[in-house]
């Protein structure tokens, strides 16, 4: 049974993107077992909150779940296929994925779909995922050649037929505000950016999907910028014209999530979800995720990463920094949820 016979969607009104208050997530993380453990300088530092110009439009999300694509090491290419699909024509509104695409991306766009090597070994989900995005574009028509696979361990299906990525880094450094990294190449080489980060906690961060996906991968030296929580580290790399103007689309991994001991992927810290999430807003997209993340570690008897946006210091950092909303509110999510 495909995708489209047995799902349905949902929008959310709002109510179940509720938060416990700060006070209430400390109690409770004070008695919880197999937290993630982070430093008090991983919560946001600038005690205001934040807030939502007016009359700024909400940020769209998807979610698309099916517990039928996952089963341990297997993925069920078919039904991934139909969920990707119905993400992106969720996301633009569009009546075809192919017309979904090109709402997102330029016929003449070289396209950089930025993975995380770290831990697909374990995880086993990116061959799958980045051959059904590839055998979408291409079905839209965009050429193999126009694509560029961005850390990627497999050289099987459709991803043999894209075109070979640049190596290296720039040997200028870039300032970008809290410090100077050396860029990686490809993103001189890619006129696009396809965001497919996993979803994981984070021992520093807090947790790691489309922003630090981004941030901590496309630089030379990442691990200088791991101080107070990634930040402002992951806002300002994030925000650099290099990034920030290219990035048209992020579209989470979280068939497997990994929401314990991250970011090291172990068999005892992974929970199937059969979950993509997509958005055009990488702040959104990462505040959705957080969301959904805390559900499965509640479900785990683990206790929340932080009880809201607005005490994940990346988080709210890149809110700040107006690179997307962070706010449940200021968020549209739309479910397509299978049966």
């Amino acid at each position: 049974m495909g995708l489209t016979e047995m799902c349905t969607a949902e929008r959310d009104t709002g109510e179940g993107m509720a938060w416990l208050s700060r006070r209430g997530f400390l109690g409770a993380a004070a008695s919880a077992v197999g937290g993630v453990m982070l430093g008090s300088r991983a919560f946001a530092e600038d005690d205001s909150r934040l807030t939502i110009l007016p009359g700024m439009p909400q940020s769209r999300v998807v979610e698309v779940q099916s517990r039928h694509v996952i089963n341990g090491l297997q993925v069920h290419r078919d039904l991934l296929a139909e969920m990707l699909d119905h993400a992106i024509t969720e996301l633009t509104g569009a009546d075809t994925p192919a017309q979904g695409w090109k709402a997102i991306l330029k016929p003449s766009d070289i396209i950089g779909i930025k993975f995380n090597q770290s831990g697909q070994a374990v995880l086993a989900t990116t061959p799958a995922f980045a051959n059904a995005i590839i055998s979408s574009l291409v079905d839209a028509g965009w050429r193999p050649e126009q694509i560029v696979c961005i850390e990627v361990l497999s050289d099987t299906g459709l991803i043999r037929s894209t075109a070979p990525v640049a190596e290296g880094f720039d040997r200028k450094p870039t300032d970008f505000g809290s410090g100077t990294d050396e860029l990686a190449s490809v993103l001189r080489q890619v006129t696009a950016i396809i965001d497919v980060p996993f979803l994981k906690t984070h021992n520093i961060a807090g947790m790691t999907c489309s922003l630090k996906n981004l941030s901590h991968g496309l630089i030379k030296h990442p691990a200088r910028y791991h101080a107070h929580g990634c930040s402002p580290y992951i806002a300002d790399i994030v925000w650099l014209e290099e990034i920030r103007a290219k990035l048209r689309l992020c579209l989470v991994d979280a068939l497997r999530v990994v929401y314990r001991g991250g970011p090291s992927v172990t068999d005892t810290g992974i929970s199937e979800e059969g979950m993509i999430i997509a958005s055009r807003d990488p702040v959104a997209t990462d505040s959705v995720a957080l969301r959904f993340l805390n559900k499965v570690r509640l479900q785990n008897n683990l206790s929340r990463i932080v009880s809201s946006p607005e005490d994940l210091a990346y988080l709210a950092a890149a809110h700040r920094r107006g690179l997307g909303i962070a706010l449940p509110h200021g968020i549209d999510l739309f479910r397509v949820q299978a049966s």
